[in-house]
């Protein structure tokens, strides 16, 4: 796909493939000495250097989609610290709004947005306590949130994405590059035996492993304990101890003179659902913001490892063909098929897309134009603000559950990914005769209690809520919701009554998927690094065995 498109003709491409996740098929260029990034020089200048670049792929059997649906000849690379591939994950080619929302994403995980967040709390705090709380103080929280919870669903799919997107092209490029290091390594015995126990030296040109700062390290603190059962726990009895309270008679805010129809005070009153409202906006907030934060830091973390993975690979590459002389041949073409889905999954990623390329983005501006010019017929009234309130609301109620079960799903394909590389590694080095060490092997209790009763009851509580039909329930509770409140004429009861019950489950959903992400992420982490410490030993081994001549 070359050239510059017309935004209809990107529409009617997009709007042609709905959902689509096309097959990859990669093959690791053939290493040449100005590939390989010299082991001198300053750390940070490395990792600006572009290391992985993809070559044309013929397509091969075990594609499960057809031509126009694989991604061959794709250029893919990691500079900046960061991955980066010139299509996006629905097989299109970036155009200049898919990086602006990019860095936005970017953006959006930097610590600026991070103590920004925690500035305005604590902000819109000491403003309540000033004016003692009073209901417009809580709707502008409910709106605020609601419409910056829209715009983060949209960063945080979009980061989802991108990043299983971009993994598969690494362990497609390692993949490739592995099959070339078997094929040398067996050609013949080494004339020279390595020693199973020789001490591996970390210099640059291997990679330091990188260090968590203390920042790093409070904000997992915290996604941790926000994101544990516990707390889970904690929320529950809060939403209960909430619905309690509601059979307290409490003042409705009404002007006197009061009647049975204007009461002065009332049990369940629009003032009791706005407490809950607002309470629940500040954990969706949070929630938000920790959510793009800890991901972003992860992303960062996890490219440093690549990049010392690169440099391994290519190192170890370059020096077996120099070794047998061999320049010609080419890493073979690595097909990884995309993850099995059914219809109903094919339109929830299509739902995602939307989200994900901005186009939910686009609607939400025009809503809230809309929302802003019938301000003045409305007289600015309180039903006035609750309407945005109540359609991001809505929308970022759908979101959540899509959020959730996207990520459950791309999750796992990744995890098969890695998972498939570790084989090969093994298999490699068990014809090779390399002791695995313990550094070089992924122990799946060690990140997590398997048999403990709070890991199970988590997990069984995340794979309820990331399943296909936990969307359909979703929209189905949406649609529940606009018809009692057009019985009630989109009141301000009405519009509170579709606020209540779609922010506690959002908040909870939120609560839900920084655990999945803290789980996830931990795992990423010991998966690449078990293979940034195979790489070393296989890197000590090559060049211990097949020694060059100076």
């Amino acid at each position: 796909m070359t050239g510059r498109q017309s935004l209809g003709t990107r529409i009617k491409e997009y709007l042609g493939n709905p959902g689509c996740r096309p097959d990859v098929n990669h093959k690791a260029p053939i290493c040449t000495g100005r590939e390989l990034l010299k082991a001198e020089g300053d750390d940070s200048k490395h990792e600006h250097d572009e290391e992985v670049r993809t070559v044309g792929a013929e397509s091969t059997e075990g594609s499960t989609e057809s031509d126009k649906n694989s991604f061959d000849n794709v250029e893919v690379g990691l500079s900046h610290g960061k991955i980066w591939t010139m299509l996006n994950y629905t097989g299109l080619k970036k155009a200049s709004s898919d990086k602006i929302l990019d860095r936005l994403v970017d953006f959006a995980g930097s610590q600026v947005v991070f103590f920004l967040m925690w500035i305005i709390l604590i902000v819109w705090i000491v403003i309540g306590i000033i004016y003692k709380a009073p209901d417009n103080w809580q709707i502008v929280i409910q709106d605020g949130q609601s419409i910056q919870s829209y715009f983060w669903d949209t960063l945080l799919m979009r980061q989802q994405l991108n990043s299983s997107h971009e993994h598969v092209w690494i362990c497609a490029n390692i993949r490739s590059r592995l099959k070339t290091i078997r094929r040398l390594c067996t050609m013949e015995q080494p004339k020279e035996k390595a020693s199973p126990n020789a001490t591996v030296k970390v210099s640059s040109s291997s990679g330091q492993l990188p260090i968590e700062s203390w920042y790093d390290r409070v904000c997992s603190k915290a996604c941790d304990f926000i994101g544990s059962l516990p707390v889970m726990i904690i929320f529950w009895l809060g939403i209960f101890t909430w619905i309690g309270c509601g059979a307290v008679p409490t003042t409705t805010g009404n002007k006197p003179p009061f009647s049975k129809s204007n009461p002065q005070k009332a049990k369940f009153s629009d003032e009791w659902q706005l407490y809950v409202n607002t309470s629940t906006a500040v954990i969706i907030l949070i929630c938000c913001v920790f959510l793009q934060n800890i991901r972003a830091r992860h992303e960062r973390f996890i490219a440093k490892f690549v990049l010392a993975l690169s440099r391994m690979d290519v190192s170890i590459e370059k020096h077996l063909r120099t070794y047998f002389r061999d320049f010609e041949t080419e890493n073979p073409n690595i097909c990884i098929p995309t993850h099995h889905r059914n219809r109903l999954s094919k339109w929830i990623d299509w739902y995602a897309d939307i989200i994900g390329t901005g186009i939910g983005v686009c609607i939400a501006l025009g809503v809230i134009a809309v929302w802003i010019a019938i301000g003045d017929p409305m007289s600015w009234n309180g039903n006035w603000w609750l309407i945005i309130g109540t359609y991001t609301g809505l929308v970022g109620f759908l979101d959540g559950f899509v959020l959730r079960q996207v990520y459950f799903k791309i999750v796992h394909h990744e995890e098969n990914n890695y998972e498939k590389v570790a084989e090969e590694d093994y298999d490699l080095f068990q014809t090779l005769g390399i002791e695995l060490r313990e550094e070089c092997v992924v122990h799946s209790d060690s990140f997590a209690s398997l048999n403990s009763i709070t890991y199970r009851i988590s997990s069984k509580i995340n794979s309820i809520c990331s399943s296909d039909w936990s969307v359909v329930a979703s929209v189905v509770i949406i649609l529940s919701l606009i018809i009692i409140a057009s019985g009630l004429r989109w009141s301000e009861t009405a519009q509170l009554i579709c606020n209540t019950p779609t922010m506690i489950i959002e908040a909870f959903f939120l609560i839900v998927l920084l655990q999945a992400h803290g789980w996830a992420d931990k795992k990423r982490r010991m998966q690449v690094a078990a293979l940034h410490a195979r790489r070393v030993a296989l890197l000590t081994y090559v060049e211990e065995s097949y020694p060059l001549s100076c």
